[in-house]
């Protein structure tokens, strides 16, 4: 069977509390083993998981574990040093005639180890080099690293290095809210939030018939995209019809995102509520939008009982895009299908809307009874990742 190491983050930085925080990463390490048929040992400060799996499917099942920072495929031998040495051939042998750059690290956790890791370093490379391998040495940017590690009962050897998630553990207990529209910045907005140990669930505003089914569609693949990072994912689909109807029938059109979105803040509230959560999350980022002036945003934010998270608010939309791309959102966001704020957006919306107007205008909506006709018409699914 394949050993992987699996190193931890800045969760290693805990005190006495680090060991909730790696309790919180085996609740979503162990689901994931069942798939691969591996099994795991909790080592002070890393993991070591096991499994006959093939390593594509190790990487996409664990490279996205919050918490986990980087794995790497080991293998482990005993402390005898021809043994070490011959580990070491055979993973270097396949990378001979490649050209690459190459270098040893050795570190000697275990420190009854009787060889120093300078000296075990030169030791392996100058046994490789007589074997025949002719790769070039570069000492601090090398394209290959062998890694030794003289541990307590073992030694481990690695050659490759998969980036994963990082951040923090995914908390249970810590419940988000997370405003999901089909476009990039929402799904990255929970992402980010993910990374720093938030379990969320999403809340998708429906208004058919305006909105066809394949832009609920298109939610629900982000939705289930972002669940890989959890296990699983609750998605609430909000029919929003009625709300926007009353609207668009009795207000300012100037004003319509900035109402649209109070009464969005109101709803997810409610679930919140419900769900035991604890803040609410959006995609805004500052000025990028006529309703994500800090202006409009404050309207938008007025008397929402729960923290509201933007962890884009200072990003710009290529930093965002990045982002997306590498978690594998951005395909699903860019496919054609309008959310209600799209299809709704004024041709002219208002930058500065103040309070008095809205207040105004609002005293004219039957407010309790529009946003508990949506609860009420409020679907609720649980998503799981599909693995590839």
């Amino acid at each position: 069977m394949q050993s992987y190491l699996l190193r931890y983050g800045e969760l290693v930085l805990k005190g006495r509390n680090r060991r909730n925080f790696v309790n919180e990463l085996l609740a979503v390490l162990k689901p994931r083993l069942k798939i691969l048929d591996g099994r795991f040992r909790s080592l002070h400060k890393k993991l070591i998981v096991t499994t006959d799996a093939p390593p594509e499917q190790v990487r996409a099942l664990l490279s996205t574990i919050a918490g986990i920072t980087s794995i790497s495929p080991v293998y482990i031998c005993s402390h005898d040093p021809d043994e070490i040495i011959e580990c070491a051939w055979t993973l270097v042998k396949p990378f001979i005639g490649s050209g690459r750059s190459f270098s040893v690290r050795a570190k000697r956790p275990n420190k009854r180890f009787p060889i120093r890791s300078t000296e075990l370093q030169t030791m392996v490379a100058d046994s490789l080099y007589m074997r025949g391998l002719d790769l070039p040495v570069d000492l601090k940017n090398a394209d290959l690293n062998l890694n030794i590690s003289t541990e307590v009962h073992d030694t481990w050897l690695s050659v490759e290095k998969w980036p994963a998630m990082g951040g923090l553990p995914i908390q249970k207990r810590n419940v988000h809210g997370l405003l999901l529209s089909g476009g990039i910045d929402s799904p990255v907005a929970g992402y980010l939030i993910q990374k720093r140990g938030g379990q969320i669930q999403a809340i998708y505003f429906h208004t058919p018939p305006y909105t066809v089914e394949e832009a609920k569609d298109k939610v629900i693949e982000l939705a289930q995209i972002l669940s890989k990072f959890q296990n699983q994912l609750k998605l609430h689909i909000v029919s929003f019809t009625g709300v926007m109807k009353a609207i668009v029938a009795d207000c300012d059109p100037s004003c319509m995102v900035v109402l649209s979105r109070r009464f969005m803040m109101r709803i997810a509230t409610e679930i919140m509520r419900q769900e035991s959560g604890h803040s609410i999350i959006t995609g805004e980022c500052l000025g990028q939008v006529a309703s994500q002036t800090i202006e409009n945003m404050g309207v938008i934010g007025e008397d929402v009982p729960y923290p509201i998270l933007r962890p884009l608010i200072g990003m710009d939309k290529q930093e965002i895009i990045r982002v997306a791309r590498r978690i594998g959102t951005y395909e699903t966001s860019i496919q054609p299908f309008e959310d209600c704020c799209s299809l709704f957006a004024p041709a002219e919306p208002a930058t500065r809307v103040s309070l008095r107007k809205i207040h105004r205008m609002e005293s004219a909506l039957k407010i309790d009874d529009l946003v508990s006709q949506a609860l009420n018409q409020t679907e609720t699914m649980i998503l799981t990742p599909k693995f590839t």
